[in-house]
């Protein structure tokens, strides 16, 4: 009797249904149609949907001669999966390729894609990039989900008191806001989350954003394009809708320094607000790069600047299976707690080894794995972040100097609590463990 197969990951769930970005809905049919009948969108179909099961915002494929190696990003660690053999991974290949309206027989340029991704009702965006290696193939596939999983700060991790800082900045008059965040670090999550926050009812908001790149539809925020078939350049788009006396200026993009001085001028003329966002690893280091871009304008900005936040992304540890520890008066001092302040620390639980999961007659009882976590000890991400309110202190230096250690020492004597001082604040509300701080850090 022949052996039975072992069945794979792909095969363990309902594959995904795709959406082509195709406008055209017949292309779309036909397109799907024409993949469907090869043996890779099945295959492509069900990993995708693994894939999002096991909550991953990644999956990593690496061709050899051999076989395909594939890895999930979850919660920001990467997770090794079984291999798949080369020629089963191909077909997959070829089908996302062909689907991502990529050319599925190349194998050594560089290419990226996207596409449409649907789990019963929830919707998805995949996007593709694939290069040539020496070995054979290297394939990022990013998912996103179209509806954002947070609707308030605090769903990000946020303090409320922060929060109540933060919204007073947002929805004050004459002020300039940069929000900051490490590369790949949730910017664009923290900065939609940011926008829905900010009272618009009562004020007109403008958003200067590039054709090729627009950003998701908030409500009532007016979205002005340029470049792209728009034949408009920034500057000429900011002079039009100025004219509209638009209450805040938004800057999804840092914009080029003609652009910056227009917006400028209009927070000390009329008390308009500006938003941006730029990719900084903390806030100080965002404010001092944001005013060496626009120098000219430098002092302008200092003078107008409310609020700058900085962020920094964790793992959060399961609640379901967090063990508590009592934590000794060296660690606490060690954190900068004061003693009493904080009975029990939390860390990700961890199973005895294999030998020492026995009952009470001294036989063998496994340890079933956290089902809200599935074992990993964490579920989900959270931000850390830092609320940087320039004092008059440090604005005054801001203009005399870039040294962030002095700028830092500055900032702290006028109140300002630092990403480090945040974070073990974010350990002692038993959020995330002390091992997951060292590792956030020491990737900086």
């Amino acid at each position: 009797m022949a052996e039975q197969q072992e069945i794979q990951l792909w095969q363990t769930v309902e594959p995904v249904e795709f959406i082509p970005r195709i406008k055209d809905q017949s292309e779309s049919q036909s397109l799907l149609i024409q993949t469907r009948q090869a043996v890779g969108y099945s295959v492509a179909g069900g990993q995708l949907a693994h894939a999002i099961q096991a909550r991953a915002t990644h999956m990593l494929l690496d061709y050899t001669k051999a076989a395909c190696a594939i890895r999930y990003q979850v919660d920001g660690a990467w997770e090794q999966l079984p291999s798949m053999e080369r020629e089963l991974a191909d077909a997959m290949l070829v089908a996302l390729k062909q689907l991502c309206l990529m050319n599925a027989t190349d194998r050594r340029s560089t290419q990226s894609g996207k596409l449409g991704l649907k789990v019963v009702k929830e919707k998805f965006s995949l996007s593709l990039q694939s290069r040539g290696t020496p070995t054979g193939e290297q394939v990022m596939a990013r998912i996103e989900p179209d509806k954002v999983p947070f609707q308030r700060m605090a769903d990000l991790g946020m303090r409320d008191k922060m929060y109540a800082q933060f919204k007073e900045s947002l929805d004050a008059h004459g002020n300039n806001i940069l929000i900051t965040a490490p590369k790949s670090e949730g910017l664009t999550t923290t900065w939609n989350i940011a926008m829905e926050a900010a009272d618009k009812l009562v004020r007109d908001f403008q958003s200067f954003e590039h054709q090729d790149n627009p950003e998701p539809e908030i409500i009532y925020i007016n979205p002005n394009f340029f470049g792209g078939d728009t034949e408009k350049d920034l500057p000429s788009v900011v002079k039009s809708a100025i004219l509209k006396e638009p209450d805040v200026l938004i800057f999804p993009e840092l914009p080029d320094p003609a652009s910056m001085k227009l917006a400028v001028e209009q927070i000390k003329k009329t008390d308009k607000q500006v938003y941006s966002r730029m990719v900084a690893p903390s806030a100080l280091h965002g404010l001092v790069k944001y005013l060496a871009k626009y120098r000219e304008s430098a002092a302008e900005i200092v003078s107008s600047i409310g609020a700058v936040l900085g962020q920094r992304l964790v793992r959060r540890l399961c609640d379901e299976c967090k063990e508590g520890f009592e934590p000794s008066p060296q660690l606490l001092k060690q954190l900068g707690i004061p003693a009493g302040r904080v009975a029990m620390l939390y860390r990700p639980f961890v199973p005895p080894p294999i030998e020492q999961q026995v009952d009470e007659n001294g036989r063998p009882a496994p340890i079933e794995p956290c089902q809200a976590c599935n074992g990993r000890g964490y579920l989900g991400r959270i931000a850390i972040y830092e609320l940087l309110i320039p004092g008059e202190k440090l604005k005054a230096a801001l203009l005399k100097t870039q040294d962030i250690n002095k700028l830092t020492q500055i900032a702290k004597s006028e109140g300002h609590r630092s990403m480090q001082a945040e974070s073990v604040l974010t350990v002692a509300r038993g959020l995330t463990s002390l091992d997951e701080l060292k590792k956030a850090f020491a990737k900086r």
